[in-house]
């Protein structure tokens, strides 16, 4: 699984996401999102760190 997010789908941005989580390790934690500071956009809330950039990334119409 990379780390590397796709840039935002609603504005663009590439340099201004962030990983939000208290975890670092991909230990279970409930509140693991991507956001976009540019136009405040929030991917899903999962369970860890991969879930939310996997979330991130995959787009409509595409398999996770």
């Amino acid at each position: 699984m990379s780390e590397e997010l796709k840039s935002c789908p609603f504005c663009g941005d590439t340099r201004s996401l962030k990983v939000f989580g208290s975890n670092t390790d991909d230990t279970l934690v409930l509140s693991s999102y991507v956001s976009c500071e540019s136009c405040s956009s929030e991917g899903p809330i999962k369970r860890t760190k991969s879930e939310a950039i996997t979330a991130w990334n995959t787009r409509a119409g595409e398999e996770a």
